[in-house]
């Protein structure tokens, strides 16, 4: 079984009214706030989000977790998720006001590549009263790509062309699934990249993930051999933050309300959780020995 479109355009599917209309054209992002939508933009449905059949969301579009843009004020729901992980990251208690950001911060890299953080997020005075940073990399992924991306693109347009469409219909299940193994060969770059350039500015900095519960899982699979360290209560650097979906309320139109997982959060050490990354690979002898050709196309053993 495949996945199911979850939001069209910022309106979840999972409710029969009111129906959703088709968008064309460019729309600015419903979430985004003032940026036009970049899936319109590039002649692409407006998917936010998808379902996997068990109901877990995994979001397709990277403005739908908490995008901005430098110079374009924080509108209410980049505001609300950004408490709610500064509450995880800071204390519990930490009021909006004492939570400030700095948006798409450029970061120095040796060779010149040029890096951004999502966010640096810091306290405005002071410190928390446990022993965390007060000074972090923010990186948000919600989700990534799906396999098969036609599958979806074609259920639109039959959605679309059909003078009695439904939100059942926009909601059906395609043969598209979630890729995991992707987002995650991006993160292991953003975990590596980013996180040495906080560590090395300054002692007291660290790095946060906020990801999307598939991807969470996904990554926590990966390195559950690591026996990684809790340090929720000590000097964490890094800190991993599970994203889900909010359904402590009915269904409702509109957007999907989304939340921090509190069944799905890590902190513990950078350094560790590098070494969790490398030490990933074992020996493969086999790939080393066996059947070669050299380069007239003969075939050598080698021992």
């Amino acid at each position: 079984m495949g996945v199911s479109v979850a939001e069209y355009f910022g309106q979840r599917t999972d409710v029969e009214n009111p129906v959703i209309q088709p968008v064309v054209g460019e729309h600015l992002c419903p979430f985004s706030c003032g940026n036009t939508c970049k899936k319109l933009k590039s002649g692409n449905p407006p998917v936010c989000s998808v379902r996997k059949p068990d109901g877990t969301l995994w979001i397709v579009c990277s403005e739908r977790l908490c995008a901005t843009k430098k110079d374009i004020p924080l509108c209410e729901h980049q505001m609300s998720i950004l408490h709610d992980i500064g509450k995880h990251i800071f204390t519990p208690d930490i009021p909006r006001d004492r939570i400030c950001v700095k948006r798409e911060a450029r970061l120095n890299v040796v060779e010149g590549t040029k890096y951004n953080a999502d966010y640096v997020i810091s306290l405005s005075e002071g410190r928390t009263p446990y022993s965390g940073p007060d000074r972090l990399v923010l990186e948000m992924q919600g989700g990534g790509e799906t396999t098969n991306t036609g599958k979806i693109t074609q259920l639109i347009s039959r959605w679309q062309s059909d003078e009695n469409r439904t939100n059942e219909l926009l909601r059906s299940t395609t043969e598209a699934s979630t890729l995991e193994t992707n987002a995650w060969r991006r993160q292991q770059e953003q975990f590596i990249v980013k996180g040495n350039i906080a560590m090395k500015t300054w002692k007291g900095y660290g790095i946060a993930f906020c990801v999307g519960t598939i991807l969470f899982d996904y990554l926590k699979g990966k390195l559950a051999s690591a026996n990684l360290p809790d340090l929720h209560d000590y000097n964490w650097t890094l800190a991993m933050i599970g994203i889900c979906e909010d359904v402590s309320d009915l269904a409702s139109p509109g957007p999907i309300p989304i939340k921090v997982d509190e069944s799905r959060l890590l902190y513990t050490n950078y350094q560790t959780f590098v070494q969790a990354l490398i030490n990933q690979g074992e020996p493969s002898l086999s790939a080393f020995r066996g059947d070669f050709i050299n380069l007239d196309n003969e075939h050598m053993i080698i021992d």
